[in-house]
This record gives structure tokens, sequence and C-alpha cells, in this order.
């Protein structure tokens, strides 16, 4: 979804200049290079945090309220 390839980067790059924030998982990124061979390119406004689970929790700290589709 994060991805530069993605059907969705006109949307995440809309959103990212309204102040949203995105943060793709380098385990994942890593995991991906693995079967890649290289790093996936990120859409345009899209960030990197170390674990996308540990930065979840962060969140909440803070206040945010995590959803599940």
């Amino acid at each position: 979804m994060l991805t530069a390839d993605s059907i969705f980067t006109q949307r995440v790059k809309s959103l990212s200049v309204q102040d949203i924030k995105f943060s793709a998982c380098m385990n994942t990124m890593n995991k991906m290079k693995k079967k890649m061979g290289h790093l996936p390119k990120l859409s345009e406004g899209v960030g990197t945090v170390q674990a996308g689970v540990a930065r979840i929790i962060e969140l909440q700290e803070e206040g945010y309220s995590y959803i599940r589709p």
C-alpha cells in the first residue's frame, strides 16, 4: 500500500500533504528486500520506523487508538 507502484500512491501522497503521516516498517521492508533483491521504493511522503508494532504501541501511549479493519 505504501510502495511507489501501489494503486494507492496518489491517495497516500494527497493525505501526506494534509499532515497525515505514513510509516513503513523496516522489519517488513527488509523481508521484502530478501524476496525482491532490493528495498521497495516507497511513495512520496512515506517515512520509515524500525519496528511498526513498536510505533503503534508508542502512539497508543500518546493517546491514539488502534482500529483493526
